[in-house]
């Protein structure tokens, strides 16, 4: 006899129309799993000045060379030219070149079995505003 009266004093605290109907519950809650994978497409992978010398840079040829076969691969850079956007993200990342990859280029390079370490995820927003297609087919604008 005591769960009812839990339920009941429950009822009369909660917010109008709370708990929600399950329909209603299942609409609000897709479209934020939605959104938040749609948010989080990039994986950021960041090289010191010494990485790149020796070589870690070879994972944009081997993208490259099966780009034909995914177009949807997208790398992406900080623009050379802003150099604000570039000591940015080098701050935020730890990088002095820092690499944007898409969720299609990042199953790429586990795939083929590159091994790149991801400091991080960021959504499409956060993207530099200025930036360069590294590997990928530039969009139309």
């Amino acid at each position: 006899m005591q769960a009812p009266w839990r339920a009941q004093y429950w009822r009369s605290r909660a917010p109008e129309g709370w708990p929600p109907r399950q329909h209603k519950l299942r609409d609000r809650r897709t479209p934020r799993l939605l959104c938040f994978l749609w948010l989080m497409p990039y994986q950021v992978i960041a090289f010191t000045m010494a990485e790149v010398r020796q070589g870690a840079l070879n994972f944009q040829r081997q993208l490259s060379a099966v780009l034909r076969e995914l177009p949807e691969i997208k790398v992406y850079a900080v623009s050379p030219f802003d150099l604000e956007e570039r000591r940015r993200f080098k701050d935020r990342f730890g990088g002095d070149i820092v690499y944007f990859l898409n969720d299609a280029a990042w199953q790429e390079c586990e795939r083929s079995g590159l091994t790149l370490e991801s400091v991080g995820e960021i959504s499409d927003e956060e993207l530099p505003r200025r930036r360069t297609v590294v590997v990928g087919k530039p969009e139309r604008g």
